[in-house]
């Protein structure tokens, strides 16, 4: 865009190129005199991608099924073109005044016409073969990537590249994933086992696992009975005062201060489940 602006405040129609082939809807000589400019504006996409993170909310999708900048990374980039009109405007002028010289002289005008046999005969063969690649110099003059790394839930700045959601968003994130995969592990687990109680085998009534349920429910009698009411809780409803405050908490969180599973939590936080009287405590003091 700068380059063609460039072109069209100097006289020249960008439309008319020098070595791109000229085609309907397309900037020919703009991208003939933007050439230059291109190693300054790889450099710049380059360190771009090293500092950013990018998501698929970054970019959009066309009819014709090609991939555009959205509008906030659009909107980090507009600062930039400044830059890479001053980088071009040298090419473009050169390129004008050369343009003008040719018109006032004459010269090119009854130029021979180009045959493919001419062509051939202009082309150098290289006999040595290239065996080490030449590194290309390092630009100076290269703009330092403007767009920050930010949240994409609040717009905060990070300081890690590669993180993509603040410490304040990233828990919300992460429990939003889990209840998103909550209903298809509630229909997965179920037919996971009446599938294979159909092939003849219950994985809920093996020794092992019989074991383990008389464990767990022999450690809650054992907690029940060993557990005396101070009457520091009478005055309290579960689903008055404790359940609206787990509603904003993380399952493994409530899962955690009680000491059981994350199902279990899960069904407490939603209400079909009252926990012991012993754990309400423990409930009131998270936060």
């Amino acid at each position: 865009m700068e380059t063609r602006i460039a072109l069209i405040g100097r006289g020249l129609d960008p439309g008319l190129a020098l070595f791109h082939c000229d085609e309907a809807n397309r900037q020919s000589l703009a991208a003939d005199v933007m050439r230059p400019v291109r190693p300054h504006v790889d450099a710049f996409v380059l360190n771009l991608a090293r500092t950013r993170t990018f998501s698929a909310k970054d970019f959009a999708e066309t009819r014709e099924g090609g991939c555009r900048l959205a509008s906030p990374v659009t909107q980090e980039l507009a600062p930039t073109m400044v830059t890479w009109a001053k980088l071009v405007a040298p090419d473009a002028e050169a390129v004008a005044r050369h343009v003008a010289r040719l018109a006032k002289s004459g010269l090119g005008m009854d130029a021979p016409i180009r045959t493919a046999a001419a062509d051939r005969a202009r082309v150098k063969v290289r006999v040595r073969p290239i065996t080490t690649p030449v590194a290309p110099k390092a630009v100076r003059s290269v703009p330092i990537a403007t767009a920050a790394n930010a949240c994409r839930s609040c717009g905060a700045k990070l300081a890690i590249r590669k993180r993509v959601y603040c410490d304040q968003r990233l828990a919300d994130r992460r429990e939003e994933a889990q209840l998103s995969t909550v209903a298809s592990f509630r229909s997965a687990g179920p037919s996971k086992i009446a599938a294979m109680r159909a092939g003849g085998h219950d994985p809920t009534t093996t020794p092992e696992a019989q074991r383990r349920r008389a464990s767990t429910a022999s450690k809650q009698r054992k907690a029940v009975a060993a557990w005396r009411d101070d009457g520091s809780l009478d005055r309290i409803d579960f689903r008055r005062d404790i359940l609206p405050k787990l509603q904003g908490l993380a399952v493994r969180v409530i899962a955690g201060a009680m000491g059981c599973s994350g199902s279990h939590g899960s069904k407490v936080r939603s209400g079909l489940l009252v926990p012991h009287r012993r754990h309400w405590k423990s409930l009131r003091a998270l936060r």
